[in-house]
C-alpha cells in the first residue's frame, strides 16, 4: 500500500505542478494521493453494490417464472396435439400456447402429456386457451423446425413411449361416450384408419377371411348340387333339365331360408371381430361363431330393416336410402349393446345423428376402394375387402367415441379403444 501511495502520489504531484505551475508540499502530496485512494475505493465499492443488485435482479426475474413453470410441471415437458385427425409433437408447452393463439389448435384438438391418462380437450387444460386471446400475428409463433433437423438435433425431446396398462384402464376403457351427433364422423379419416389397421393385422385378418368364406361357399355349394340334383341337370347335360315337384321346390326354400340364417349367423361372429379388431383386443377365430345367443333378435330385426328398405325404395328411393343410413347400425348395436329389435333401432337413430351424409360418403369412399381392388386382377380384394370393412367398424366406434376412436395412444400403435 506503501508503494502504491506514492506512486499515486507522485502522479498527482506531478499533474499538479504542470496545471499550478509550483510545487506542493510534502504533506499536501500525501493529503491529496490519500483522498485520491478513498475516492476511488468508495466508488469501486459502490460500482460492486450496483452489479450485485443487478445480478440478484436478473437471477430473481429468471428463477420466479422458472421456479412457477417448474411448478405447474410444464418445463422440459413433451406435449402433443391431435389436429384434423393427424397427431403432431413433441412440443413445449408454450408452444402449444402459440398455437392457440394463433388459432392453429381449437379448444376441441385433443391435448396429451404423460401426466394425463388420454387425451384431452385444450380448453380444458388450464393456461392454454386462458393466457392470451387468439389470433396473435404469425411472428409470435415458435419457429417449425424440419423432421430432419428435429432428428438431428440432440437436444430434442425423445418420442414418448408411454403406455397405460390395460389392468388400470376404467372400466369401459380410456374414453366415454361422446354426445350423439356432436364429432361428426369423418370418412377419409375412416378409411385411413382402416387401412392402418388392415397392415398391423393382415395375418389374423386373412386368416378370419378364409376361415367366414370358407363357411359361406360350403353351404352354397351344397345347396347349389341339390338343386341341380331336384331339377335333374348335371354340367354335362344340361338340356335335360325339367321343373321340380312341389315337394323339391319346398326343401329348396327351407334350405335357402337355412342358408340365408347361416350367413346371418357368421355375420354376427364377423361384427364381433371387427370390433374387437379396431380396439386392439384379441381375436381368435371362436369368436366368429359365438354370437349365437343374438341370432334370434339379428334375424327379426334383419327382417324389418329389409321390409322398410326394400318400401322406401319402391315409393321414391330417397325414403330407402334414409333408412338404410339411419338405422343400418341395428346390428352393431344388437352385438355390441346386447340390444333388443326396437332397442337397436333407436341405438343406431340416435348415433347417427349428423352424419347420415358422411356414412353416406364412407359407403362411396369404400366401393371406390372395393373397384381398385377389383381392378388389380381381383387380387387387391384380398386387401381392400378387409379395408372396407375395418373402416365400417371405424365409423361405428367414432359415432360413439369421436375421432379419438381412430387415434392410437401417443407414441405407440395401441388403439385408445383398448379394454372397450
Amino acid at each position: 500500500m506503501r508503494f502504491s501511495l506514492r506512486g499515486i502520489g507522485l502522479c498527482c504531484r506531478k499533474r499538479r505542478e504542470g496545471l499550478s505551475g509550483h510545487a506542493t508540499s510534502p504533506s499536501e502530496r500525501g493529503d491529496f494521493a490519500g483522498r485520491g485512494v478513498i475516492k476511488k475505493l468508495r466508488g469501486n465499492s459502490r460500482a460492486h453494490r450496483r452489479s450485485r443488485l443487478a445480478l440478484n435482479f436478473t437471477t430473481s426475474s429468471i428463477a420466479l417464472p422458472l421456479a412457477m413453470a417448474f411448478n405447474r410441471g410444464e418445463v422440459m415437458t413433451e406435449w402433443f396435439y391431435v389436429r384434423g385427425g393427424q397427431q403432431f409433437g413433441p412440443i413445449s408447452f408454450e408452444q402449444l400456447v402459440a398455437l392457440a393463439r394463433s388459432g392453429d389448435l381449437a379448444p376441441t384438438d385433443g391435448v396429451w402429456t404423460d401426466k394425463m391418462s388420454g387425451w384431452t380437450p385444450a380448453n380444458q387444460v388450464p393456461g392454454i386457451f386462458d393466457a392470451a386471446p387468439a389470433n396473435t400475428p404469425a411472428d409470435a409463433m415458435p419457429p417449425s423446425m424440419p423432421p430432419s433437423m428435429a432428428a438431428a438435433n440432440p437436444y430434442a425431446a425423445p418420442q414418448s413411449n408411454w403406455r397405460q396398462p390395460v389392468a388400470d384402464l376404467p372400466e369401459g376403457g380410456v374414453l366415454s361416450e361422446i354426445a350423439p351427433g356432436s364429432e361428426p364422423l369423418d370418412p377419409v379419416e375412416c378409411i385411413k384408419r382402416g387401412f392402418d389397421l388392415t397392415k398391423r393385422q393382415f395375418g389374423p385378418i386373412l386368416l378370419v377371411g378364409i376361415v367366414y368364406f370358407a363357411c359361406i361357399m360350403v353351404p352354397s355349394f351344397i345347396f347349389s348340387f341339390i338343386d341341380a340334383m331336384a331339377k335333374g341337370t348335371s354340367p354335362a347335360h344340361p338340356e335335360l333339365a325339367h321343373s321340380p315337384g312341389g315337394a323339391a321346390l319346398f326343401l329348396l326354400a327351407i334350405f335357402q331360408i337355412l342358408l340365408q340364417i347361416f350367413s346371418l349367423f357368421l355375420k354376427l361372429g364377423m361384427v364381433r371381430v371387427g370390433l374387437e379388431f379396431v380396439s386392439g383386443n384379441a381375436v381368435h377365430i371362436g369368436l366368429l361363431f359365438g354370437e349365437g345367443a343374438k341370432l334370434l333378435r339379428a334375424v327379426l330385426a334383419t327382417i324389418l330393416f329389409s321390409i322398410a328398405v326394400v318400401i322406401g325404395l319402391v315409393l321414391l328411393i330417397v325414403p330407402g336410402i334414409y333408412i338404410a343410413l339411419r338405422y343400418g347400425q341395428y346390428l352393431n348395436a344388437i352385438v355390441d349393446r346386447d340390444l333388443g329389435i326396437m332397442e337397436s333401432f333407436s341405438y343406431s337413430e340416435s348415433i347417427t345423428t349428423n352424419n347420415r351424409v358422411n356414412l353416406l360418403l364412407l359407403g362411396f369412399l369404400g366401393f371406390l376402394v372395393a373397384l381398385a381392388g377389383m381392378l388389380a386382377c381381383f387380387i387387391g380384394l384380398i386387401f381392400a375387402g378387409p379395408v372396407v370393412w375395418l373402416a365400417s367398424m371405424v365409423a361405428y366406434r367414432w359415432m360413439q367415441y369421436g375421432r379419438e376412436a381412430s387415434l392410437d395412444h401417443p407414441g405407440t400403435e395401441e388403439p385408445m379403444l383398448r379394454g372397450i
